[in-house]
């Protein structure tokens, strides 16, 4: 669900229809800051994200963490996204892009709480006898 909703995101800031006519309405320092606060980061959290996510499908709960601390990274950039406020325009498709992340993320967020309470069980209760 993590890469899922760093996929949403990712369609919603490149590969969704966009507005060429509000691009060109935008002043070159706004696009400037858009493409250094929103894009710069997205093309370097990338790579990081994806190494977590492999290692995530690992069976080891002490991947749990970087798991978690990814989901609420990828909620932060995406309220971060939010308040720039100069994507929805140039970018119509954005909004639901964001809603689809945000939705992929609340229900990471569940599987890894689900996640958490099936390790910590002790083996003895998890089996049935």
């Amino acid at each position: 669900m993590v890469a899922v909703a760093w996929g949403a995101l990712g369609y919603g800031l490149i590969f969704s229809t966009h507005d060429q006519q509000a691009w060109g309405d935008l002043e070159a320092g706004g696009r400037f800051a858009v493409n250094f606060s929103v894009y710069m980061p997205y093309y370097a959290l990338t790579l990081p994200i994806a190494v977590v996510v492999t290692l995530g499908l690992l069976r080891a709960p002490d991947l749990l963490s970087p798991l978690a601390t990814t989901t609420v990274g990828i909620a932060l950039f995406v309220w971060w996204v939010t308040v720039q406020g100069l994507l929805f325009d140039p970018q119509p498709e954005l909004s639901a892009a964001l809603m689809g992340c945000v939705i992929a993320d609340a229900a990471a967020v569940g599987a890894l709480a689900g996640a958490w309470v099936m390790a910590a069980r002790p083996e003895s209760a998890a089996s049935p006898r």
